[in-house]
């Protein structure tokens, strides 16, 4: 019976997520929606990484940059278009993960964060001064938008409006949360969360404890590479600026306020501090200090973040139940 519920609650949010374009009608309502969905693709990546393996990962943001600059660099200097050129960000963020991952990933705690904080650092100044390549601090312009797609009837599904990249940024976040739900669900997710919880412990139990995080490591990069082509297309414009070590840290209080190593939490999270910006334009000099209270009281009284307290609440619940008593 819950499973039967569970799939309808399922389908009427799939249809609501659906339908939403037809209700929001205003252009600057779509894209706070499409930066809360492209937002949460990679904090889905950061989730696998640090929420379910426990390895905190500050190179994110530079992992995004390095999609977004093979995508944008493919179809502006080369004749693909955007649904080969976003592969082959995929394809080369991967590369640069288990590059990266390989000699780091065998450090732990706050060294192999020291360790991809230096990474980004050197990649937002690649990014900013290989100038006859990425364009230095005036970046890459007139990046096209991705190209129709012809179904059968002669239907177009375009996206070079905010409408069509809705539905396709959907369908990539859907995918990134049934990759999460799957991998939670099967052994390597297993092995991670143990990982997490504790290495020396796994590892007498037989996980191997590279491979493990090496996999975490190489499969957040996947959705970290889809993020960044995607946020190339549909900006149409890239910079550095964009792909800083602040921008990683703002993903870390996404996915701690929303509830790291849950399901839904890496959308809430994004949900939340997409809108916040917006609602709090007008002291946009102290944001940074809004996002270190927020930060701050929820590792201190949510340590689960949002979704993991209503997931305790739930459960706490279920247990004084009267079914349970009798």
């Amino acid at each position: 019976m819950k499973r039967h519920l569970g799939t309808v609650v399922q389908l009427a949010l799939l249809g609501l997520a659906v339908s939403v374009p037809a209700v929001v009608t205003d252009s600057y309502y779509q894209h706070i929606l499409n930066m809360i969905f492209l937002t949460a693709i990679s904090v889905y990546g950061f989730n696998v990484i640090t929420g379910i393996a426990g390895q905190f990962n500050i190179a994110h943001a530079g992992f995004i940059g390095i999609g977004a600059y093979v995508s944008a660099l493919a179809t502006t200097r080369l004749p693909l278009s955007f649904w080969t050129a976003m592969p082959l960000a995929i394809l080369a963020t991967a590369v640069f993960g288990v590059v990266i991952g390989y000699p780091s990933l065998r450090l732990r705690g706050v060294y192999f964060a020291l360790t991809t904080l230096g990474f980004v650092e050197i990649l937002s100044l690649v990014f900013e001064n290989w100038v006859p390549v990425t364009g230095g601090a005036m970046g890459i312009t007139r990046i096209p938008p991705p190209s129709p797609i012809h179904l059968p009837g002669g239907i177009a599904l375009a996206f070079e409006e905010k409408t069509g990249f809705y539905y396709l940024c959907l369908v990539f976040l859907l995918a990134a949360i049934y990759v999460n739900r799957q991998l939670l669900r099967s052994r390597l997710g297993r092995a991670m969360l143990a990982v997490r919880e504790n290495e020396d412990l796994a590892q007498s139990v037989g996980i191997p404890i590279t491979r493990t995080k090496m996999t975490a490591f190489v499969l957040a990069t996947l959705f970290l590479g889809l993020t960044g082509s995607l946020y190339a297309h549909y900006f149409r414009f890239i910079s550095p600026v964009s792909f800083t070590a602040a921008e990683s840290f703002r993903q870390v209080t996404m996915l701690i306020v929303g509830g790291k190593g849950t399901l839904l939490g890496p959308l809430v999270g994004a949900a939340i501090f997409t809108t916040i910006p917006e609602v709090l334009r007008s002291i946009e000099d102290y944001q940074w200090i809004a996002y270190g209270i927020v930060l701050m009281l929820c590792v201190v009284f949510l340590p689960t973040g949002i979704v993991g307290l209503l997931r305790d609440l739930r459960e706490r619940l279920a247990r004084n139940s009267p079914s349970e008593h009798r």
